[in-house]
């Protein structure tokens, strides 16, 4: 006489019971298995979770012991599951434990084990085994030194780092959210920039990190590098303003001869989640502590600070040739390498003076802006700061480039500055972040 309904219900919870004691108890050592080379495609299962499908001759709870290849130890199961007759399926993320829900296994081969209710029966599961890869890829772009006139490179030099796929993703210094995100290509020894970011004239300091994948599934990503995008080869324009419908300025500061001010204003400026560009002469270097240059890196990398190239010294003006005007744009070097980024295409001549040589010389060396401003503190002279603060705010509007200088009193006005700019709905940027926003005016 066939056993009824209620018995078989019972049986197989009796089973289930038995079968999750008997997966979870000591195994006695047994000889490590060979893997078999190529048997299996390395996969992520927390990724790409393995299905096991067991084949299952009668109604039964059964059980998916996970073994690891190398030492035969039982490192997950799966199950108990109530299985019908015939093929059943029990994926598996990888996990280790009852259940296999626990801590992701360790990299390598492991092989599945399907048992009947008694604990003992072998059952054929398919895939046999799978080869576990967790690993991410870690990808390293080897960022070009600044170089004057700035490099128009639209790769990167990468090294994969274990990633059969690779792409760029680009954001301002500081900022979460991507301007840009290149397609998915194959990983080679060059990380190309996405092509969006001349279609949507973004130039200046950004920050660019690849991100890889494999084939099993991991992700990685790089560093992230700061680079400064150039726009187009061209004549030089001159810019006082940009004109923009968005409400933003830019406060730029030159010389540099000031490092405890410069040092106020970056923090002023990293306080208030804004940036400000520094133009300075590479000959006030000699009073730069190699502690106050790492800021000026820092601060860059944070996007708290972009630059602009000043020129060497003040020691330029409307006559100056074409041929002085290059020697004393390409001897500011030294401005680049310390902050770490170009200062192409950005130009400040010194006291605002330039001629036909200047406007040569910067586009020997590849400066497409000669930058001038609409918004002058005339801080030089010595005002107080609240001077200073009323003639930044009072006289700035949307796309407004604001003049100053790394004095005492500028650098006590700043946080002033930025908050009345704020109160005015102006935020302050760099100057890539304004020009992509407008065109000069």
């Amino acid at each position: 006489m066939p056993p009824s309904p209620a018995r078989i219900v019972l049986g197989i919870a009796v089973a289930t019971a038995a079968i999750a004691a008997l997966a979870d108890a000591p195994r006695s050592p047994a000889t490590p298995s060979t893997p078999v080379p190529g048997s299996t495609t390395p996969v992520n299962p927390s990724v790409r979770p393995v299905q096991v499908v067991v084949q299952v001759p009668t109604v039964q709870a059964i059980t998916v012991r996970v073994i690891r290849r190398e030492t035969a130890q039982v490192v997950g199961t799966l199950g108990p599951v109530n299985a019908m007759a015939g093929a059943t399926t029990i994926p598996w993320s990888g996990g280790r434990g009852p259940g296999g829900t626990g801590q992701p296994v360790a990299d390598g081969q492991y092989r599945f084990e399907g048992l009947a209710f008694d604990g003992v029966t072998s059952l054929p599961t398919t895939p046999p085994d799978a080869t576990v890869d967790m690993t991410a890829p870690k990808p390293v772009i080897d960022a070009p030194a600044p170089t004057i006139p700035a490099s128009r490179r639209t790769s990167m030099p990468l090294r994969p780092g274990g990633a059969d796929e690779v792409r760029a993703i680009v954001r301002r210094p500081g900022d979460n959210a991507p301007l840009v995100s290149g397609a998915w290509g194959a990983a080679t020894d060059s990380l190309v920039l996405p092509k969006a970011l001349a279609r949507r004239g973004i130039i200046g300091a950004v920050e660019v990190t690849a991100e890889g994948r494999d084939a099993p599934g991991n992700t990685g990503t790089s560093e992230p590098v700061i680079w400064a995008l150039q726009p187009p080869a061209g004549a030089p324009v001159v810019v006082r303003r940009i004109k923009t419908r968005k409400p933003l300025v830019a406060l730029t500061v030159d010389d540099g001869n000031g490092p405890s001010e410069s040092v106020r204003m970056i923090e002023a400026a990293r306080a208030a989640g804004v940036t400000v560009t520094f133009c300075f002469n590479a000959v006030n270097g000699r009073v730069w502590s190699a502690s106050f240059r790492q800021m000026l890196r820092d601060a860059v990398r944070d996007g708290s600070l972009e630059i602009c190239n000043h020129g060497y010294a003040h020691d330029t003006g409307e006559s100056t040739s074409a041929s002085v005007g290059t020697a004393d744009l390409s001897r500011n070097k030294p401005w680049d390498d310390i902050a770490g980024v170009a200062s192409g295409p950005f130009y400040r001549p010194p006291y605002g003076a330039f001629g036909p040589g200047l406007r040569a010389a910067a586009q020997a060396t590849g400066y497409r802006y000669v930058l001038m401003w609409d918004v002058d503190t005339n801080d030089w002279q010595g005002p107080s700061a609240s001077v200073i603060t009323r003639r930044a705010v009072g006289g700035a509007r949307r796309g407004s480039i604001i003049l100053m200088h790394t004095k005492p009193n500028t650098a006590a006005a700043f946080p002033d500055i930025i908050r009345g700019l704020k109160r005015k709905g102006l935020e302050p940027v760099g100057l890539g972040e304004l020009f992509a926003a407008g065109r000069p005016g």
